[in-house]
């Protein structure tokens, strides 16, 4: 029988998302229930971080009794700043998140679980395929490039450094929620705070489907951001090696 994991949050960041909430809550939920009936789980809770939307996401997610809404106190709105808050106030000893916008599928859940039960490790990235239906040229290209540059800088053994499908065990939560990012970069600096701290992470195949409404990413503005993080760690690490050379 597969591990059980005594309780379990599920984070999701939602700003403007009311077109895909119907689509997305609904199938997370059957998905938990489905997982907790099987003994695969045992308490959860599905924890949905409002980013102060504008459009009608408030009132689409009142309608869920099993969604706690959280509504973004941060004084910086972000994807990584609403994604922070939630963890921070989540009850449970596993945590895992993923996107609002349809593009990951909660049916991939049990997969990241069994990951965690076959590896043994404490963490668990969904990597996604080049060719996915979800992954325009363009960003399939950057993805590439940023795992890359983890692989040769950071000897990174990950396909996919910047995937917002993972599962991890609460003992990380302090060091991320230490992160310095708000935006979107705040999943690759996750990645490379992982691989930095030598935590063995396990990797499992996802689906990667079209979004739903309109996309937050700036392909040039979060592209420059990305390279930033990857960058300015790599050059920290090596002053911080030269310093305790001295």
């Amino acid at each position: 029988m597969a591990a059980h994991l005594e309780s379990l949050s599920v984070v999701i960041p939602c700003f403007n998302e009311e077109d895909s909430i119907p689509i997305v809550i609904p199938r997370m939920i059957e998905v938990l229930d489905n997982l907790k009936s099987l003994g695969r789980i045992g308490q959860y809770e599905l924890v949905v971080v409002n980013d102060r939307s504008t459009d009608r996401s408030a009132e689409r997610l009142w309608s869920y009794p099993q969604v706690r809404i959280l509504n973004s106190t941060a004084k910086v709105r972000g994807y990584g700043s609403a994604l922070k808050e939630g963890f921070t106030q989540s009850k449970s000893q596993w945590l895992c998140f993923l996107d609002m916008d349809n593009t990951y599928r909660p049916e991939d859940l049990p997969k990241l679980l069994d990951a965690l039960d076959e590896s043994q490790c404490d963490f668990a990235m969904g990597v996604r395929g080049f060719s996915e239906k979800g992954m325009s040229l363009t960003r399939g290209i950057g993805n590439w490039l940023y795992m890359k540059i983890a692989q040769v800088f950071y000897g990174s053994p990950l396909k996919d450094v910047c995937s917002g499908y993972r599962v991890f065990h609460r003992r990380h939560l302090p060091d991320v929620v230490s992160l310095p990012e708000n935006g979107l970069d705040f999943s690759i600096h996750f990645t490379l705070e992982m691989i930095l701290n030598n935590t063995p992470i396990a990797q499992v195949p996802i689906q990667y489907d079209p979004r739903l409404g309109a996309s937050k990413l700036s392909v040039i503005s979060d592209g420059l951001s990305f390279l930033k993080v990857l960058m300015s760690l790599k050059l920290r690490r090596i002053r911080g090696i030269k310093h305790s050379q001295v």
